[in-house]
């Protein structure tokens, strides 16, 4: 065997065992997104009651009240992220929780009508026992975690960056082994034949299907890596110039001892506008997230440069007593490498271009789950086919 054919086999086990090592993940994930790509729509039809909240010609209320007034009702809530922008016709959503450990209710979700203030419901998000106003965070939870937690996340953000080095490694299989007339070999890799064999049939939508969506594929592998393995893409970011939100966060320092209390969380959001100034989009849309480990109040908002309309961009963190600004995160002036994460995770959460990019998310997804299935099938195939000539020549040989 000559070196460059070694050299080829070598990565093909190394692609064959990455393969059949994250297929079974690779299809769930595939499986449950192809329904996050509508998260939102099949939301207001999961769970209508809870999550659609009609005008009626009315006005919204403030947010921040709205909050303040559910964490009276609910003594022991503590609420530290807050939404405000409300999607007209929809619920205001509050993510809660009880730290007291006598204070714990069979709920962490609240959802508010934004015109009356009246409770609408709760749920304990992704709790599947609760009913089918779960099936969506269930579905979540099923891609994010596999239903077991930190662990879960843990392994799909292994399984992400060996998909994310299969890729290449892939991709680098479907080129042709010579080098001459290259193009002209290349070309059958992209093709399906119509007439074939059930298994080449499997080779050809493996091989084809594969490079036909290959920068999405790795699109969608690196941004798994960035949302379920933290500790080994934000290193990396750092390295090519990112920055690192949390450690800036962290670098505030927690309040002394005898600091006066923060300020209320409607005078922040008015602290976060004035700081923002003319860059924030009126009626955008924003949040304002309160950490008390750090004492501060992080305030995100929409701008004209961000990726999409539906991501507030923008934050800048100040303190919570004082107002005095700690740092800001601008998507114009970001360095190359948060731009690029931005972009990747935006793509990854289906929040750019649209319901164009849902479909097509959605035929993504479909075909992940191909791809680990003819995968799957091409090495049951070649397997018996070895133990077959195993078989033949022991045969021949009476052993």
């Amino acid at each position: 065997m000559s070196r460059r054919n070694a050299t080829r086999e070598f990565w093909v086990v190394v692609h064959r065992w990455a393969g059949l090592t994250t297929a079974l993940f690779l299809a769930v994930a595939g499986l449950t997104g192809c329904a996050l790509a509508w998260e939102d729509a099949l939301e207001d039809l999961t769970a209508p009651h809870l999550t659609l909240a009609p005008s009626h010609g009315r006005q919204l209320r403030d947010p921040v009240a709205l909050r303040d007034a559910a964490v009276a009702r609910h003594p022991g809530m503590v609420a530290d992220f807050m939404p405000l922008s409300i999607e007209p016709g929809h619920a205001l959503r509050l993510r809660g929780y009880f730290p007291a450990p006598a204070v714990q209710p069979d709920w962490d979700e609240l959802f508010i009508d934004p015109y009356t203030g009246a409770e609408l419901g709760h749920r304990r998000w992704g709790d599947i026992t609760q009913g089918t106003v779960n099936l969506l965070p269930m579905l979540y939870r099923l891609h994010y975690t596999l239903l077991v937690g930190s662990y879960g996340e843990w392994l799909m953000g292994v399984v992400a960056l060996v998909w994310t080095f299969d890729c290449f490694v892939g991709f680098y299989l479907t080129l042709p082994p010579r080098r001459a007339n290259w193009r002209a070999r290349w070309a059958p890799a992209w093709k399906v034949r119509r007439t074939t064999s059930a298994h080449k049939l499997s080779f050809d939508l493996h091989r084809a299907g594969g490079l036909w969506v290959w920068p999405v594929l790795l699109v969608l592998a690196l941004s798994s890596v960035s949302l379920a393995l933290p500790q080994v893409y934000a290193p990396l970011a750092r390295a090519t110039g990112g920055n690192n939100e949390f450690a800036m966060m962290a670098s505030a320092g927690a309040p002394k001892a005898g600091a006066p209390p923060a300020m209320p969380a409607a005078v922040a959001r008015r602290r976060g506008e004035t700081l923002a100034g003319a860059r924030r989009i009126p009626g955008g849309t924003a949040w304002l997230w309160h950490v008390p480990a750090s004492g501060l109040y992080i305030y995100g908002y929409a701008t004209a440069r961000d990726v999409s309309g539906n991501v507030a961009g923008a934050r800048l963190a100040f303190d919570d007593r004082s107002g005095a600004l700690r740092y800001t995160i601008m998507p114009q002036t970001a360095p190359v490498a948060d731009r690029f994460t931005d972009w990747i995770v935006a793509l990854h959460m289906a929040n750019v271009f649209g319901w164009p990019w849902r479909v097509f998310e959605t035929l993504i997804g479909a075909v992940l789950t191909m791809l680990s299935i003819t995968g799957v099938l091409i090495w049951m195939k070649k397997r018996t086919a070895r133990l077959f000539r195993h078989r033949r020549k022991g045969a021949a040989t009476g052993r």
